[in-house]
């Protein structure tokens, strides 16, 4: 028997009213408004650096009496103005030093120096570059040096001193590697998060055995795959396994504390402002003034000064990126260890 034949009232069936939502067209419109939006933003964050790229105070030397007469730095004012921040050397000795030590990018030396085996060098200026520091500012110092040559009109000897590797004359692995460095960081952290829910520690230990792995694999592509590099394989390796630390704790520690915004946040960071502003495609000091610097605070940057140091100058000016690298993985790894003991405090309940 039914509800009704027992004589029950019949029941109204009250339906919930629909959700209105807007007409396709302006969700349409909405959606293509986005998208517009976040493709400006990208073009911005990738163009923006390479369009306005030009030197700013980019750090070279001079050595010898005629530096120190201010006649060089006229010249370069002629030839360019404002891109040259310019360090006087006693000799060329010293100037040899400073490029070696990433003090400097490059320089001038006048008269008879000494080169690397103890020789004379040839009579007249030598400009004295280093391709591994900066390709882009080397070609640079290369023209203009052709061009103060020949006002001057005297024979200009140029010397490499940290030239490229034969297979890659233009560092184009070294260049190429960015956007990958960049992705090593974010794509391990974002999987782990997500697929990794609860393990806080277990994604720490991953994301640091991944870091090393990851960091060996990119050295090794750019020995034996680029020909990037031919020196200091483990170096390189080591570095580029602390960068990966650094951007990929950070990147954890984030999505462990604050979850989905936390990750956001971060590959934000990452592929708006650290990519962008790493700097590793030509230098800092070729960025528009001020994100050059703000770029090796971050990960990236600091990543890309190391990586260059190690595979062209043995490690030297590589303190600064070691400290703010460590810097970024210490803080990454407080966050995760905050996550860690709220999410243990909140288990019994």
């Amino acid at each position: 028997m039914t509800g009704t034949s027992l004589g029950s009232p019949v029941g109204h069936t009250h339906h919930a009213s629909p959700v209105h939502e807007p007409p396709a067209a302006i969700r349409a419109t909405g959606i293509i408004v986005v998208l517009t939006v976040v493709l400006a933003i990208l073009a911005i964050a990738f163009a923006l650096p390479a369009a306005r790229s030009k030197p700013h105070d980019v750090p070279i030397g001079a050595a010898g009496p005629q530096a120190a007469s201010g006649q060089i730095a006229d010249m370069l004012e002629q030839h360019a103005p404002g891109a040259f921040a310019i360090t006087y050397y006693p000799g060329e000795a010293a100037l040899r030093d400073a490029i070696r030590n990433r003090d400097v990018y490059g320089g001038i030396s006048f008269g008879a120096g000494a080169d690397v085996a103890g020789q004379a060098a040839p009579e007249g200026p030598a400009l004295l570059i280093a391709t591994g520091g900066s390709p882009m500012i080397a070609q640079m110092l290369t023209q203009i040096g052709s061009g103060i040559a020949q006002q001057a009109g005297v024979p200009l000897h140029t010397e490499d001193l940290a030239p490229p590797s034969a297979d890659d004359p233009r560092g184009a692995g070294i260049a190429a590697s960015a956007l990958p460095i960049t992705l090593a960081g974010l794509l391990p952290a974002v999987a782990l998060v997500l697929l990794l829910k609860r393990e806080v520690w277990t994604r720490f230990v991953a994301a640091t055995v991944f870091a090393a792995l990851a960091g060996a694999t990119i050295a090794a592509l750019l020995r034996y795959v680029f020909g990037s590099i031919d020196q200091n394989v483990w170096g390189v390796a080591a570095g580029l396994t602390l960068g990966l630390l650094a951007a990929g704790l950070s990147m954890l520690g984030l999505g462990s504390l604050f979850g989905r915004a936390g990750l956001a946040v971060g590959a934000l960071l990452a592929l708006l402002l650290g990519n962008p502003l790493s700097g590793l495609n030509s230098a800092p000091e070729m960025l528009p003034t001020g994100w050059g610097t703000l770029g090796q605070w971050l990960p990236q940057g600091a990543t890309a000064t190391l990586l260059r140091s190690t595979a062209f100058f043995d490690g030297a000016g590589a303190a600064a990126a070691i400290t703010v690298l460590t810097c970024w993985a210490v803080a990454g790894t407080a966050l995760i260890a905050i996550a860690a003991v709220r999410q243990g405090r909140s288990a019994p309940a």
